[in-house]
């Protein structure tokens, strides 16, 4: 390898490894639950680059990918991890968005498998986010979710259960999916 270039197996070792965070999405009107690993395969090509160091001029070459399209999510992306030029990972780190796109796609692959086929109204999401969650990764959850398909996403923190509870008396509850996201933060 020439000085200077930086090979493809050493972006993936930069890529840092986590355990998928556990998704559990509940359709409150149907009562239908699905639980997946928040695993997305997404098929890369890759693109070399040259730039030029204005201060020492120095040229070097740069390797990186390209995401050309996403494959599947949750449990059938797990059949993707040894297939060259796919790469399956995880949009959720501790509980959070870190890859918008992934996320956005795995969302919208999970709300279509529990929606009813014929589907008149877009559904409310109520995410459950974590306790140390700021406004900023707020803001990007309710955008994720606007994006994935959804009228109107609420944010809770309280147990499944006190929202299973009081969704008689809220009109936005009646077409409305349940979507927790349970991190794992050990390896």
């Amino acid at each position: 390898m020439r000085e200077g270039m930086v090979s493809a197996q050493t972006l993936d070792d930069w890529c840092l490894q986590y355990k998928p965070s556990r998704l559990t999405i509940l359709n409150l009107k149907t009562g239908q639950q699905l639980q997946e690993p928040s695993l997305v395969a997404a098929k890369y090509r890759l693109e070399e680059r040259t730039g030029t160091n204005r201060a020492t001029g120095e040229t070097r070459t740069f390797s990186f990918k390209v995401l050309e399209r996403y494959l599947a999510v949750g449990e059938e992306a797990r059949a993707y991890e040894n297939t060259p030029d796919v790469m399956v990972f995880s949009p959720f780190r501790d509980g959070q968005v870190a890859q918008y796109g992934g996320a956005e796609y795995l969302f919208r692959e999970l709300i279509r498998r529990v929606s009813p086929k014929i589907r008149i109204l877009k559904p409310a999401l109520c995410i459950k986010v974590q306790e140390h969650t700021t406004d900023v990764e707020e803001r990007a959850i309710i955008d994720l979710g606007i994006q994935a398909g959804a009228r109107k996403v609420l944010l809770y923190q309280e147990p499944l259960s006190i929202i299973l509870d009081h969704r008689d008396s809220f009109r936005e509850m009646r077409n409305a999916m349940s979507v927790d996201i349970q991190p794992q933060k050990e390896f």
